[in-house]
C-alpha cells in the first residue's frame, strides 16, 4: 500500500509543479502575443514578460526523483520494471481485484472531471481571457482528481 500512496502523491506533486511551469510559460507567451497584436493595431502595449527556467528544471528533477524512487520501491527488481511505472499493484489475486476497482474509480472520476472541465470552460469564457493559463490548471486538476480517486479507492478496498 505504501507504494500506491507514494506513486499517487508523487504523481500529484509532479503534475502540479509541471502544470505551474507550463502555465507560467504560457502566460508569458500570451503576453508577447498581446504585444504583437497591439503593434499590428498601431498601439504600444506595455507588457511585463518574465521567463524563468526554474519551474521546468524543478519539474524535471522531480520527475527523475519520482522515477528513481518508483524503481527502488518496487518489490520486483527485474529488468522489465522500467516498463511498469504507475500505482498498479498486482502481487496477488486480492491486490488484482483491488487494483481493478481502483482503476475503475479512477476512470469514472477522470470522465466526470473532464466533462465538468468542458462545462466550466464554456460557462467561464471571460475568466479564461482574464487568466489565460486557467485551462492548463483545469486539465491538470482532472489528472490529479483521478489520481486521488485511485489512491482513496485502493486504500479503502485494501482495509476491507
Amino acid at each position: 500500500m505504501k507504494i500506491v500512496l507514494f506513486e499517487s502523491i508523487s504523481k500529484i506533486i509532479v503534475i502540479s509543479v509541471f502544470a505551474y511551469a507550463v502555465a507560467f510559460a504560457f502566460e508569458n507567451i500570451w503576453l508577447m502575443d498581446e504585444f504583437e497584436r497591439g503593434l499590428a493595431n498601431g498601439e504600444i502595449l506595455l507588457v511585463n514578460v518574465k521567463f524563468s527556467l526554474w519551474p521546468f528544471i524543478i519539474s524535471i528533477l522531480l520527475m527523475l526523483l519520482h522515477s528513481i524512487l518508483s524503481v527502488k520501491l518496487k518489490p520486483r527488481k527485474r529488468a522489465d520494471i522500467l516498463l511498469k511505472f504507475g500505482e498498479f499493484q498486482e502481487a496477488d489475486e486480492r491486490e488484482l481485484i483491488i487494483t481493478n476497482k481502483a482503476t475503475k474509480a479512477s476512470h469514472v472520476t477522470f470522465t466526470l472531471t473532464v466533462m465538468s472541465a468542458m462545462v466550466i470552460m464554456i460557462l467561464f469564457t471571460s475568466h479564461i481571457y482574464l487568466h489565460p493559463a486557467f485551462p492548463i490548471y483545469l486539465f491538470a486538476g482532472t489528472i490529479v482528481a483521478s489520481s486521488i480517486a485511485y489512491a482513496i479507492t485502493w486504500c479503502i478496498e485494501y482495509y476491507k
